[in-house]
């Protein structure tokens, strides 16, 4: 079970994004959702948005919104979202409800496996090429006072705002109190005393999730921050000792090229009404995602 479905989390989560959220526990199983208008449309740059019920954890993070022990707790959940009325799309699924469902491939995350004792470990066992590039960014934040657990005020709000606003795939958007309230980590960055970007994450089971981020986009390029940000997050996984580092979703490239590999994900779709799920068969395909064919060798070989 992921740390989002864990019962001590949920009042944190319930309302991220404002509206009404349920977290629904069966004998085998449990399950997460809440209602968002989606643009079914989203990865084919069209708009046609409709009220969904999302199988998610509210804050929209990459994880799945679903738990089953068994086979059985599999069954419980098909048949709750059977009784339910309207459309409901399943997203970051694995591949459990195959058979049952209509599916449809979505973003995959992108996972770090971490097995560095320090994060000059870490640098030293990359290629030239990927050791550089971490180098030359870094030195771009050499005037950057890091922040830890600094007060989630309006500006760093406005960089989180400034981020959603450029998602390709926007789903919620999540409140300022969630920030402020949610029991993880944040750290700020500040450039020429202005902040310059942010990054949620939080560490349990021996894994880092990064959760979110905020981003200055005038200040982008200066001081290489999207780069840097994630730095800061390899470095914190390191140094905590998880063995797991989920980055989420977007941005696959520069992920990767920091040693994170692609974890594939689905989405599934149900409605309740025979006839509109025979109209959705040729409009589910149409909300996948197809993952870029992506490879990076970022760290030296033994022997190198």
């Amino acid at each position: 079970m992921n740390l989002f479905l864990k019962p001590e989390l949920w009042p944190f989560i319930e309302h991220a994004h404002g509206e009404e959220s349920q977290r629904m526990v069966f004998e085998n199983s449990l399950l997460t959702s809440y209602t968002a208008k989606l643009n079914i449309l989203t990865f084919l740059s069209g708009q046609l948005k409709v009220p969904v019920r999302i199988i998610g954890v509210p804050p929209s993070l990459s994880v799945s919104g679903y738990h089953a022990d068994n086979p059985q707790g599999i069954l419980e959940l098909a048949n709750w979202i059977k009784a339910q009325k309207g459309h409901t799309l399943i997203i970051n699924a694995a591949d459990d409800f195959d058979g049952i469902f209509q599916k449809a491939p979505t973003l995959s995350t992108v996972v770090f496996e971490n097995d560095f004792e320090s994060f000059d470990d870490y640098v030293s066992a990359m290629r030239a090429h990927y050791r550089y590039r971490l180098i030359k960014a870094n030195a771009r934040f050499s005037g950057v006072e890091i922040v830890e657990e600094p007060p989630f005020d309006a500006p760093l709000y406005a960089l989180y705002e400034a981020v959603y606003k450029r998602s390709e795939y926007p789903l919620v958007k999540n409140t300022q109190a969630f920030f402020q309230t949610f029991p993880g980590h944040i750290t700020a960055f500040y450039g020429a005393g202005k902040p310059i970007g942010f990054c949620q994450y939080h560490i349990e089971d021996e894994v880092l999730y990064f959760m979110f981020c905020g981003l200055c986009y005038e200040s982008l390029k200066t001081y290489d921050t999207y780069l840097n940000l994630l730095m800061h997050m390899v470095k914190r996984g390191i140094e905590a000792g998880v063995k797991t580092i989920n980055f989420g979703q977007t941005t696959e490239a520069i992920k990767m090229k920091l040693g994170g590999e692609l974890r594939p994900l689905h989405l599934y779709y149900y409605h309740k009404n025979p006839f509109v799920r025979s109209l959705m068969k040729n409009i589910v395909p149409l909300l996948g995602y197809k993952t870029p064919d992506l490879q990076f060798h970022v760290f030296k070989n033994l022997g190198d």
